[in-house]
C-alpha cells in the first residue's frame, strides 16, 4: 500500500495554492478595482476560489469512493475478484480506461500511445485510428467514445 506521505504533500501544495490565488486576487482587486467595487469584487474572487477548491475535493472524494476497499468487499458485499474476474489484467485496463475519460492529459501521454502501439500491432495500419476529442475543463474522451474506439481495434484483429 501507498505511504500517505505524499498525499500529505500533495494537499499541502493545493492548501498554499489556493491561498496564493486567494492573496493575489484580493491583492489585484486593491490595486485595480474602485473603493465602493471593492466589496463585491472580493466575493467574487473568493467565491471563484472557493469553487475551485470544492471541484478539486469533489474530485478526490470520488476517486476515493470509486476504489474498492482494502479487504475486498464493496457496499454490496460483493467481492472485488468477483466483480472482475481473477485477471488483474483487467482491473488495470478497466481503470485506466475511467482515468482517461476523466483526464484528457492522462488519455493523451498515457493511453492514446498504448493505443497506437496496439493498432500498429493489428493487420491494419494505424492511420484510419481517429483520436477521440476531449470534453469540456480538461475531461478526456467521453466512455462511449472510448468504447468505440477500442470496438474499432477489436474490429481489425
Amino acid at each position: 500500500m501507498a505511504s500517505p506521505e505524499p498525499r500529505r504533500r500533495a494537499g499541502l501544495a493545493g492548501a498554499l495554492v489556493v491561498f496564493a490565488a486567494l492573496v493575489a486576487g484580493i491583492s489585484l482587486i486593491e490595486f485595480f478595482v474602485a473603493q465602493p467595487y471593492r466589496q463585491a469584487a472580493m466575493r467574487l474572487v473568493a467565491a471563484v476560489v472557493l469553487l475551485m477548491a470544492v471541484s478539486r475535493i469533489r474530485t478526490v472524494v470520488r476517486a476515493s469512493i470509486d476504489r474498492p476497499t482494502a479487504w475486498g468487499v464493496d457496499g454490496t458485499g460483493e467481492t472485488g475478484s468477483d466483480r472482475h474476474s481473477a485477471d488483474p489484467r483487467f482491473a488495470r485496463f478497466h481503470e485506466e480506461i475511467q482515468f482517461s475519460a476523466r483526464s484528457q492529459s492522462y488519455f493523451e501521454h498515457l493511453l492514446w500511445p498504448r493505443l497506437v502501439a496496439l493498432a500498429r500491432t493489428a493487420t491494419v495500419a494505424p492511420g484510419g485510428l481517429d483520436k477521440p476529442p476531449g470534453r469540456r475543463l480538461g475531461r478526456g474522451p467521453s466512455i462511449a467514445a472510448l468504447a468505440r474506439l477500442i470496438a474499432s481495434l477489436e474490429g481489425r484483429r
